[in-house]
C-alpha cells in the first residue's frame, strides 16, 4: 500500500511533497495529454500567482464550474497555493442556481468552461447579479482583457506576482484554514454549504486510503464522478495527487466509452454510481473488452441493489467489489467494506465505520438502539463538518446534544458492526399502521427479471392511509406489466409492502449529483 500518513499543514504542501518524490511520474492522463508531477506543479504555481495578481486574498472564495479535465485540477491546486477557498459548482446547475451560490459564498473568481452541451455558461451567468465576482476565467481560448478572460491570458498574469509572493501564501495556510465549501444537492430544500478545513481534508484522505481505496504503486484511477462532487474532488483527484496515483478524468461516463477506457488504459480503480455499472454490465459489447485490470470496483449510494453487487462480483471478482456509504457532511465516507469481506457483507451491507469515526443508531427519542434494530444513523469524528456555512438554524437541527451529526438515513448494524442502509427517514410511509421503507422494496424488486431500475414512493390511499407506487425502468427486451409485477411482489414480500400501483418509465428523474429525485416522483399523477 502507498504511504497514507499525510503530516502536512495544508493540501498544497502535501502535493508539493508528492511532486518532489515523483517528479517525472505521470499524475494526470487526459485524452492524449499526459501531465507529470513537475509540470503540474509548475502550472499550479502559475495559477496561484495568477490568482494573487487578480487580487485574491487568503481566505477568498474561488468557484469552478466545469467538467472533469486537467486544467480543473490545475485551477484547484492553484487556489490551494494562493490560500483561496474552493467552491465547486456542478455543471448541471443553471446560472440562477450558480449565481445564488456565488452570492452566498462571496465568490471572487469563477473558473468555467464556455458551456455544457448547448448551455452557454458565460452568456447565462452574465445576466445574473453577482456583485462579489471580480473576474471570470474561461478554460480554453478567450480574450486577454475584460470581465471574462481566457485560460492562457490568466496564466500570463502570473508574471505580475513573484514566486516569493506565492511561497508566502503557501506558508501562511494552516491546518485549520478553510479549504473548501461544497454545497449539498438540495434534496431537502435550498442547498446548504459544507465547509471543510485543510486538516479535515487530509484526515479524510488518510481514511480513504486506509479503509476504502488502498492504492498501490502503479494504480490507474478512472474518475467518472464530477470533480464538483466530493467523490470526484476529495476522494478523486485530490487523493490521487497526494499519493502518486495516476488519475484519468472522465467527462462522459458512456457505458461503451467506459468499457473501452478500462481496456485501453488498464484502469485498476474505478468508483461509479450503480446506474453506470448497471449500464456497463448490460451493454451488448461487454464481452469484447478485457476488464481484468480492475482490482477495485467501488460503488455506493444510499441504497445499492444487492442484485447489482452480485453481478459486479461475477464480472470483477468478489474481492474487487467494494461498497460504502457517506455524505458531503462527513467529507465523503462513513462506512466501507474491507478486503477479505465475504460476498454477503459486500452484497448486503455498506461495511464497517471508518477507523476514526463514532457511528451509532438512535431512535426518535435520541436513545441508542440495540444491534439488529433500525435507527437513524448519527456520526461524529474529526472529518465531520462542524457547522453549515452561515446557517445556524440548519446547523442546530443537524446535530444531537452530544455532538453527533444526524444523517437522516436509517440503518441496522449486524453482529459484525456492518451497516445496512434501510432508507431515508423522510422516504418512509405508513401502510395500514405499518412503517414501510421504500429501499427494502426496491432491493426486492431489483431481483425481478427484467427490472433495470426501480424507485418506490408512498401515495395517498383512502383505506390504508398510504400505499406504495413503484416506478420501473425495464431492461432492454424485457416484457413486464403492472399485474405481473404486483403479483410477484405479493409472492415475495409482506402484503403491506407490495406496491399497489406500478408505473413504467424510460428513466428516473435525478438531481445534479445523480440521486433519484423522489419529490418529482411523488408529484406524478
Amino acid at each position: 500500500m502507498l504511504d497514507y500518513r499525510l503530516p502536512f499543514s495544508s493540501l498544497y504542501e502535501g502535493f508539493q511533497a508528492a511532486a518532489a518524490r515523483w517528479p517525472d511520474k505521470v499524475v494526470v492522463k487526459d485524452d492524449g495529454r499526459d501531465t507529470p508531477y513537475h509540470e503540474l506543479e509548475n502550472l499550479s504555481r502559475r495559477a496561484g500567482r495568477g490568482l494573487i495578481s487578480l487580487g485574491l486574498n487568503a481566505g477568498d472564495r474561488i468557484g469552478i464550474w466545469a467538467v472533469n479535465h486537467t486544467d480543473w485540477i490545475v485551477a484547484g491546486l492553484g487556489n490551494q497555493a494562493a490560500g483561496g477557498v474552493l467552491v465547486p459548482l456542478n455543471t448541471r446547475l443553471r446560472a440562477r442556481e450558480v449565481a445564488d451560490i456565488i452570492r452566498r459564498a462571496n465568490v471572487r473568481v469563477l473558473f468555467c468552461d464556455q458551456g455544457f452541451g448547448d448551455y452557454d455558461f458565460i452568456g447565462a451567468i452574465s445576466k445574473e447579479g453577482t456583485p462579489s465576482l471580480r473576474k471570470i476565467v474561461v478554460f480554453g481560448d478567450g480574450p486577454s482583457e475584460g470581465p471574462a478572460i481566457g485560460w492562457g491570458a490568466f496564466l500570463a498574469k502570473a508574471d505580475d506576482t513573484p514566486e516569493s509572493g506565492l511561497d508566502e501564501r503557501i506558508a501562511q495556510t494552516q491546518p485549520d484554514s478553510l479549504a473548501d465549501i461544497i454545497f449539498t444537492s438540495g434534496t431537502t430544500g435550498r442547498p446548504k454549504g459544507v465547509p471543510m478545513t485543510h486538516k479535515q481534508s487530509l484526515i479524510a484522505c488518510e481514511q480513504q486510503q486506509l479503509c476504502v481505496s488502498e492504492f498501490i504503486d502503479g494504480d490507474v484511477f478512472g474518475e467518472p464522478y464530477p470533480f464538483t462532487h466530493n467523490a470526484g474532488y476529495r476522494a478523486g483527484w485530490q487523493i490521487s495527487v497526494l499519493l502518486g496515483v495516476t488519475i484519468i478524468p472522465i467527462r462522459n461516463p458512456d457505458p461503451l466509452k467506459m468499457l473501452e477506457l478500462i481496456d485501453r488504459e488498464k484502469i485498476t480503480y474505478l468508483p461509479s454510481v450503480p446506474l453506470i455499472y448497471q449500464a456497463m454490465l448490460d451493454h451488448p459489447k461487454r464481452a469484447e473488452f478485457d476488464l481484468s485490470s480492475i482490482r477495485s470496483a467501488l460503488t455506493g449510494a444510499t441504497i445499492v441493489p444487492v442484485k447489482l453487487v452480485e453481478r459486479m462480483q461475477e464480472t470483477f471478482g468478489v474481492n474487487a467489489v467494494r461498497t460504502g456509504y457517506g455524505l458531503t457532511e462527513t467529507a465523503g465516507s462513513v462506512t466501507s467494506t474491507r478486503p477479505g469481506d465475504s460476498a454477503r457483507i459486500i452484497a448486503e451491507t455498506t461495511g464497517r465505520p471508518l477507523d476514526n469515526l463514532d457511528v451509532k443508531l438512535i431512535d426518535a427519542d435520541g436513545c441508542e438502539v440495540a444491534t439488529g434494530e433500525a435507527g437513524e444513523i448519527v456520526v461524529r469524528g474529526p472529518q465531520v463538518m462542524t457547522a453549515y456555512f452561515e446557517d445556524p438554524e440548519a446547523t442546530a437541527a443537524a446535530f444531537t446534544e452530544d455532538g453527533f451529526l444526524r444523517t437522516g438515513d436509517v440503518g441496522v448494524f449486524d453482529a459484525g458492526e456492518n451497516l445496512k442502509i434501510t432508507d431515508r427517514i423522510k422516504d418512509m410511509y405508513i401502510v395500514g399502521g405499518f412503517n414501510t421503507y421504500p429501499a427494502e422494496i426496491e432491493q426486492q424488486l431489483s431481483r425481478l427479471e427484467g427490472v433495470a431500475e426501480v424507485a418506490v414512493v408512498g401515495i395517498d390511499d383512502e383505506r390504508l392511509g398510504q400505499v406504495g407506487r413503484a416506478f420501473i425502468v425495464c431492461r432492454p427486451g424485457a416484457t413486464l406489466d403492472e399485474s405481473s409485477v404486483i403479483a410477484w411482489c405479493r409472492d415475495n414480500m409482506a402484503n403491506y409492502k407490495a406496491p399497489r400501483v406500478v408505473t413504467f418509465v424510460d428513466s428516473l428523474p435525478r438531481n445534479h449529483t445523480g440521486k433519484i429525485a423522489k419529490t418529482e416522483l411523488r408529484a406524478v399523477k
